[in-house]
């Protein structure tokens, strides 16, 4: 294996600094410590996997990007020399990848929808949660109105659902308890969101006027929502997806 391996570094290539450092090393003085070998191999193989193996849809995303994003480029060159990014890495090159590509193919709007509510996929509601500094994942939004659309996502302005039905107004969770399918809303996500949960029956009115002054409270958020994140789209505006396809940029 240690032949192997230091056959490997004298024919390296590549733009690996510590690689680089150790290739000279090696021809400085005949060989290498049994810890520079392991980290060198480790870093080899890293890098000879992203031939060999199969890439998720995430890191094709990177590898294949072909824009002007210093950063997104950075880090596909780490990705290349390394063999890997870490989750923190992945997520931010694809939030400026996707950035990059709703801001070249976006029509503007401003269209009400007064009514409408739409069901969004876990990747919308945790990105939410962190953008507005949440203590939960909201995934059922009441919207105002629709801002943008292109063609891969939709953009909108809206708020948590203050509707009552058999889920969580908050996190979409089936409500079992008396109390929470009288509220519509689970007990841990009253606590979340910061509105005292009642105690009996009477205090259900009390309890909704606390709740829909929180909604108010953390206002109107706006966010993408990718076509494929759209899980359900109830109201006037529940075509939009079905007609944008015929008129937004290609």
């Amino acid at each position: 294996m240690t032949i192997e391996i230091t056959t490997e570094i004298k024919n390296y290539n590549g733009k690996n600094p510590f690689v680089l450092k150790m290739k000279q090393n090696l021809k400085k003085y005949g060989s290498l410590t049994p810890n520079q070998l392991s980290a060198v191999e480790k870093i080899l193989v890293a890098v000879n996997n992203i031939k060999s193996t199969e890439l998720s849809d995430d890191m094709k995303k990177i590898v294949g990007y072909a824009g002007t994003n210093t950063f997104v480029n950075d880090l596909k060159t780490k990705f290349q020399e390394y063999g890997s990014l870490t989750e923190k890495q992945i997520s931010a090159a694809l939030t400026q990848i996707q950035k990059e590509e709703e801001n070249s193919k976006t029509y503007k709007l401003n269209i009400p929808a007064p009514g409408d509510t739409i069901k969004v996929g876990r990747a919308v509601g945790e990105k939410l949660k962190e953008e507005y500094n949440l203590q939960f994942m909201p995934v059922l939004m009441d919207i105002t109105k629709v801002i943008g659309v292109s063609d891969k996502a939709v953009r909108f302005s809206g708020k948590i659902t203050i509707k009552r039905g058999s889920v969580c107004s908050c996190c979409m969770r089936t409500l079992t308890d008396e109390f929470s399918m009288l509220t519509g809303v689970g007990k841990t996500c009253a606590k979340n969101m910061g509105v005292p949960y009642i105690t009996d029956s009477t205090q259900v009115e009390k309890f909704r006027a606390e709740f829909m002054k929180r909604v108010d409270e953390i206002g109107e958020m706006e966010f993408w929502v990718p076509k494929t994140q759209i899980k359900d789209w109830q109201g006037r505006l529940s075509r939009f997806l079905d007609m944008s396809k015929f008129w937004v940029k290609k």
